[in-house]
């Protein structure tokens, strides 16, 4: 069963609008919470806070699961992903997570596995790391940054970045070789190391 069938089904199937069984709305959230993790431990760097988000974001959309009218699978993403952003934005302002659909709807925060903190936490680095390249690269010349991204992010050869720009070899080299020089000195790239680090 699809992720929009399963959410879709209590709307078109029960015109009395009783409430949805809960089997269909397990199907929808066992396909799609990992991804709504993913979202929220990139954006809190929060293990806590992602899996509190999350949980809250799928209370309040089996609680009003009776207001979706969608029956496609992206109609359904954006239902859902309109939940987390609200979610996210409220978080924001507090830097707190009120759990009150949760406890409306009468489940349990659900526990995490140890896997599951684990890849929380990997998140959560790669996002500081990505923040700390990203403001490394920011500060070079916009030809050293231009290969740089070329070379270590969409992993082309330098004879591919050379044919791309319309340039020497050895153009291309030493606008690395500047690049990494002037990195080495970088406060944001030592930071990313360090988080890589620990």
């Amino acid at each position: 069963m699809s992720s929009s069938r399963a959410l879709a089904e209590p709307v078109t199937s029960a015109p009395t609008r009783e409430p949805a069984p809960l089997a269909p709305f397990e199907d929808f959230y066992n396909s799609l919470h990992p991804m709504v993790l993913r979202y929220f431990a990139r954006r809190t760097r929060d293990s806590e806070s992602a899996f509190d988000l999350a949980a809250e974001t799928f209370a309040k959309a089996f609680e009003k699961r009776d207001d979706f009218r969608g029956v496609t699978h992206d109609q359904a993403l954006a239902w859902l992903w309109s939940i987390a952003r609200n979610e996210l934005a409220r978080y924001y302002r507090s830097r707190t997570v009120e759990l009150a659909a949760l406890q409306r709807v009468g489940l349990e925060r659900p526990a995490p596995t140890e896997e599951e903190l684990r890849r929380v936490e990997e998140l959560t680095a790669e996002e500081l790391v990505r923040e700390h390249m990203e403001l490394a690269l920011s500060l070079l010349p916009a030809e050293q940054r231009e290969v740089m991204t070329m070379r270590f992010v969409d992993e082309l050869s330098y004879l591919e970045i050379a044919r791309t720009l319309d340039v020497s070899y050895d153009v291309v080299r030493a606008r690395v070789s500047r690049a990494i020089r002037t990195l080495r000195t970088s406060e944001h790239l030592n930071a990313a190391i360090r988080v890589l680090e620990t």
